[in-house]
Parts: C-alpha cells; structure tokens; sequence
C-alpha cells in the first residue's frame, strides 16, 4: 500500500512538472514573440464543457481547402483581369448561393432619408451628432433604420468614418442624453431604457475615435431584422422577399445578409453626406456582426476598409477546421442566420464548395483586419488566421502585400504589413479599446493617409497633428497637461502655424517644468519595439533664450526606476536618449541627445550635441523638422544606434552605445519633454511649439 501511494505520489509530482514547463514555455514564446498557441488548460476546460466540439489542435482533421485561383473547371487564374471578371463572380456566387443567402440588388426605389437631430457642439464640443431616420421603402410605416452619427468637429473637410452594427441600440453605445432610445425588436427581451443608456460604452470608444479624426456611425441591427427565427415574418425579410408559391427559395437570405444589406443602405445615406468621406468608410463588426461586416464587404465594394472581430464560424474562422463553433452547431443554434442551403453542410464541411479564406479574398484589393483573442476558441483564432494566411496569393496576384507572415503572432503583437491585417489580443470575447486602437492604426495607413509625408506609408505606428482639442487623449492620458495649450494663432510671439493647430508649452519664470507627456507603447500597440523613429516639428518662440541647458522630446525606457532624475542606468534598471538644448549660442540653441546609459560616468546623463554641418543649432521663430532614431543595442554589447536629423539631413549618428545587458529592458515611451536646467530656473517665461508628431518603423523625413 505504502509503495502504491509512493507512486502516485511521484506520478503527480512528475504531472505537476511538466505542466509547470508547458506554463513557463508558454510564457516565453510570448516574450519572444513566438506564435500563439491555445492554453491546453482553456482547451481542457472547453472540451469538457462541450465534448462534441474539438478544442485541440492535435483533434483537427486532415482538409484541404478549396484554391481561391482555381476556377470550377479547373483552369487556373493567372492574372488580375481573369480573377476581376471570372473567379470573384464565380467565388461570390457559391456564397450567395450555398452560405449567406441572396438580397435585392441595389437601393430600393423611393428609400428616403431624415435627419432629425444635429448637433454641432455634441460631447462637450468634440463633436458633430447626427441622427437619421432610413425609411427603406420610403413609407413611413414600411421599415426603417435609425443611424447615428459623431463625426470630429474640428475636420475640416470630409471624415472617414467607421460604421459598426450594434447589439443594444444607438442609445448603448454612449450615456449622450440625446440619443434617441432604440425600441424595435430589442434582443433577448431587453427594454429600451434611460437606465440602459450607454450601457454599451466599453465596446465603442467614441471620443477617441473622434480624436484619432474619425467619424462613428452605428446602426442598432435589430432595426433591420430581429434576432430571433420568426419564419423571416419581421423586420425587412416580408417587404423585400421574393417568394415562390407562396415560399422561399433556399438561397433567399438570411438574417446575417439581411443586417449586411442595411449597412448598404447606409452607405447610401453617407453618399448624400457632404461630410462623410463616402470613399473612406470602414465597415467593422463583432461576432455575429462581424460576419455581418465581412458579407456586407464582399457584396458591396463601396465599403473601404473591412474589419471582422472574433466572427468565428461563418466569419472569418475556416468552417473546415471543425474548431470550437462549427457549421452544424451554429445552423442548429441559429437558424435565421444563413439560407437554407448551408444546413445541408451540418457536419459535412468537406463538401463545402468554399471556404472563409476565400471570402477574405473576395476584398482584394481593399484593406481587410481580422482579430481573435486568447480565450475565445468558440471562434477558433488559429482558424481566423489561416483564412486570412490562405487569403494572401489573391493580394499577390493583384501585386500587393497579403499578411506578411508564415507563422501565426504572439499575443498582442499586431500585424500590419500587407493589406491584410490581423492580431490576437488577451482577454476573451468581445470588441475593446485595444481592438479599435489597432483598427485605427491600420486605416491611418490606408484609408487617412498621414499628413506627414505624400509617400505610401504603411509602416506608422502613431501619428498626432493637434488639430483636436482633445489630442491628449491620443497619448493615453485622461486630461490635458497644464502649461500646454493648442493654438491657431499666437501673434504676441511672431508665431506662425506650420499648418492649422499646434501645440504651445510655456516655462514659467521662475520655474523649471514645461510638459512631461509619454506614448506608451505597451498601451498603445501591445509590445516594445527594439528600434523606433521618432519625427516632430520643434519652433523655439520670440522668447526662448534660456540661461542654460535642458530637456527635450526624446525617446526612453525607464520604467520607473532609472534614466532620468540623477537615477544613474547601470544596463539592468533603465535608459533614456531624451532631446537636449544648450544655452544659445550667437542667437542659436544647441539641440542633440541627453543620454542616460550603461556606460554613463556619474549621476548624470551625456551630452551628445547635433554637430554635423552644425546642422543642430536652431533659430527662434522658424519650424525645424527633428527626427530621431534609436535602435537598442545587443544585451551586453556596445552595438546601439543613435541618429538624428533635421530637416531630413543626417545630423548625428553614435553607434557604439549600450542601453542595456537584459532583454527586457526595450524602448517604453516616446517622451515630449521639456525641462529646464537643473540647478537654475526661466528668468523670463519661455515658449515652444511642437507640431505633427509621427512615430514609425522607418525613417519619416519632412512634410513634402
């Protein structure tokens, strides 16, 4: 006896072994950046909760999916003509006929639409609120959609804009009093309620959408057709269908095509919209409606950019992987949502004439964003991927970049190369802050542009021109920092506007501190990079001529503990490679890095001046192009990289620098600081600009 429980004993302690290695392997695959794997604990746990669904990659079965340029017969597609006019209609039509079912073509004769409210200084000012009645026949007891719309007031022309579906009504998405409540056929039994105002605000970040220069407009989905299975006898379904004796075809559409075929009739409205950027809206859904938005982008190529969130099986996830949620389940589950045809593939995925990654490719050319999260393996994240990975020789055969990558990423590390975007974020299933972050990051590259360069930039990772009030927010900080103010005009001082708004930082006499304002990178994309370009236009005012020397906008990693403040680096704790300026020099300023580094003499950081053709001495009352570069050295090794330039001539360069001997120290923050001396203090008040802030991974250069 004594011996058997010796044996189960040292059994469990082996157990508990192994499985503390598969954590920590875990673990430091995503600080390495390693691919995402599915924690075997949520796979255990799901399998359990749902044995007749697969939750392990090991139980996938072997498929082979369909070839996106292969046609029906065989012949193979071997240029972009040849997929326009033969293989995308042939791929569109299996959708419609086998999947989502078909809807009417085209706007429906006599829709009218209604503006009923509109209001210039919504949300304290930030915004411009619409709200607009679509009557779809143009009757007003015929169906109808409400759509409400932010747009940023400070555009100054037409604004891209996103247009999401929403499960609760117009009046969840933000605690606005305005917001007309949402009545029509409210999910699950809901009651439209003041107490149910903004109650889905989490999922709609509506001031910083504004703030990033976007506009939001959402739909409540059940204005378009109920989420129940009623025998299509509500919402839009007994006006639009077209029957046969008296019944459906089973290809007639379903409520997924239904809800995409609304979002059409809002493009219609933003069509007649002078400011909405009709040639720039980005359909965005999540779940159910994220399989909405892709339907809705591949049936309708007005739409821009299209983004699915954790969509899942009949979304973006491969049908034939059987993983988590698969066709049989969400047929049964869900009746109303796709035609009759697709139940016949309940459990025989493998005679599906399509698949999800080749709606995918349908988009092409158009930006399309897929994202997943860790504990959401109802939706099947890896599937997500693979679609998106398979979608990719479609973007080639158009001579664009698809994904971009082999293998699937780490958590939270973005993937934003081609035109296809995707990532896999912590947390579970839902839309967040962090989703739409990475979704505005994607269109500041393809659908914004950038006002910093007339290039085609798709290597960006923020960019900020302070045209917005409310710029801060961009940042990551909850209020405006004092001494700073955004100014058109500022006549006392000679200013003059490098283009609209700037930002103004003031030392006080008798002061020191002028701004302390960080972009974090882990907050704001996910990860620490190992190389960063950092790009501002920096105008010293009429009155800058300071006693003595100071900090500048920089670039750092100090998490806290040391590389500012006499915190001396010692390679383990922190760094930073701050700007610097030095006492005026015949009427200029002296600008370069400010240093604190593992090979540092003293509490201090270095002084490295911008000496190259004397490139780094500055005037008052003129705008300087400032950019810099840091790329972190090898753990140990004196192999770090220092640049600068002004306006885009090379100004420094230091190559032998040593930030660090650990990996985990990288580079946290951009900081725009300004801080005068160290022992002596502004005799006078001084002023700064700072204008179109830009952060990339490559090299930005001047406004062209």
């Amino acid at each position: 006896m004594r011996k058997n429980n010796v044996s189960f004993r040292l059994f469990v302690l082996m157990v508990s072994v192994v499985v503390c290695i598969q954590a920590r392997a875990q673990v430091s695959a995503v600080k390495e950046g390693k691919s995402w794997q599915a924690r075997r604990k949520l796979s255990d746990a799901a399998a359990k909760r749902q044995k007749e669904n697969i939750y392990h990659e090991e139980k996938v079965p072997d498929y082979t999916l369909p070839q996106p340029l292969i046609m029906a017969d065989g012949m193979k597609v071997t240029n972009p003509e040849m997929w326009r006019t033969k293989r995308r209609p042939e791929i569109l039509e299996l959708f419609r006929k086998h999947v989502y079912g078909r809807a009417p073509v085209g706007r429906p004769k006599g829709m009218t639409f209604k503006v009923f409210d509109q209001e210039h200084k919504a949300l304290n000012g930030l915004a411009i609120r619409k709200q607009v009645t679509v009557n779809l026949t143009g009757k007003e007891d015929g169906p109808s959609m409400d759509i409400l719309i932010y747009l940023p007031s400070a555009a100054k022309g037409p604004v891209p804009t996103f247009v999401v579906l929403n499960f609760g009504g117009n009046h969840t998405i933000h605690p606005d009093p305005a917001i007309k409540l949402s009545t029509r056929w409210m999910r699950s039994g809901r009651e439209a309620t003041e107490q149910s105002r903004g109650s889905g605000y989490s999922r709609f970040p509506v001031e910083k959408i504004l703030s990033r220069g976007y506009g939001l407009a959402t739909i409540y989905y059940g204005d378009i057709d109920p989420d129940y299975h009623d025998n299509f006898k509500n919402g839009v379904h007994p006006v639009f269908d077209k029957l046969v004796d008296g019944k459906r075809a089973p290809d007639a559409w379903g409520s997924i095509c239904a809800w995409a075929w609304g979002l059409g009739r809002a493009m219609d409205y933003f069509e007649s919209d002078e400011q909405i950027d009709e040639s720039r809206v980005a359909v965005l859904g999540h779940s159910r409606l994220g399989k909405t938005a892709l339907w809705a982008g591949v049936r309708d190529e007005r739409f821009a950019f299209v983004i699915s969130n954790n969509s899942g099986c009949g979304g973006a996830a491969l049908s034939l992987r059987r993983f988590g949620k698969t066709v049989k389940r969400i047929n049964t589950g869900f009746p109303h949502w796709f035609c009759d045809n697709f139940k016949k593939y309940n459990g025989k995925e493998d005679r599906l004439p399509v698949d999800q990654h080749m709606l995918i490719a349908l988009m092409a050319p158009r930006p399309v964003y897929v994202a997943s999260a860790d504990e959401d393996l109802w939706a099947d994240p890896r599937g997500e991927f693979l679609a998106c990975k398979n979608a990719e020789p479609v973007y080639k055969l158009l001579g664009l970049k698809g994904l971009e990558v082999e293998k699937m990423p780490a958590l939270n590390n973005p993937i934003q190369k081609g035109r296809i975007g995707y990532h896999i974020r912590t947390g579970g299933h839902g839309l967040t802050e962090y989703d739409w972050q990475r979704y505005m990051d994607f269109a500041d590259i393809h659908l914004k542009g950038t006002k910093q360069s007339s290039r085609d930039r798709k290597d960006i990772v923020f960019s900020c021109d302070f045209e917005s009030d409310n710029w801060f927010k961009q940042f990551g900080m909850r209020s405006k920092p004092e001494r700073v103010e955004v100014i058109s005009s500022d006549s006392a001082r000679k200013f003059e506007p490098l283009a609209g708004k700037a930002m103004r930082i003031k030392v006080d006499r008798g002061d020191h501190y002028g701004a302390s304002i960080t972009y974090r990178f882990k907050d704001q994309i996910g990860s620490e990079p190992q190389e960063i370009y950092f790009r501002y236009y920096l105008r010293f005012a009429d009155d800058w001529n300071p006693a003595g020397g100071g900090k500048l906008p920089g670039i750092s990693g100090t998490y806290g503990r040391a590389g500012w403040g006499g915190r001396p680096s010692n390679g383990r704790n922190g760094w930073s490679a701050r700007g610097l300026f030095k006492r005026q020099t015949d009427g200029k300023t002296p600008v370069g890095y400010y240093c604190y580094h593992a090979d540092m003499k003293g509490r201090y950081g270095s002084n490295w001046t911008w000496d190259q053709e004397k490139r780094g001495y500055l005037e008052n009352n003129r705008w300087y192009c400032i950019e810099q570069y840091v790329k972190m050295n090898t753990p140990g090794k004196n192999d770090g990289i220092l640049r600068g330039w002004v306006d885009g001539q090379p100004a420094f360069e230091k190559t032998d620098v040593r930030m660090r001997d650990v990996d985990t120290l990288r580079i946290e923050a951009v900081w725009l600081n300004l801080y005068l001396g160290g022992s002596w203090v502004a005799k006078s008040d001084h002023h700064l600009y700072i204008d179109n802030v830009v952060i990339a991974r490559d090299y930005i250069g001047p406004i062209q």
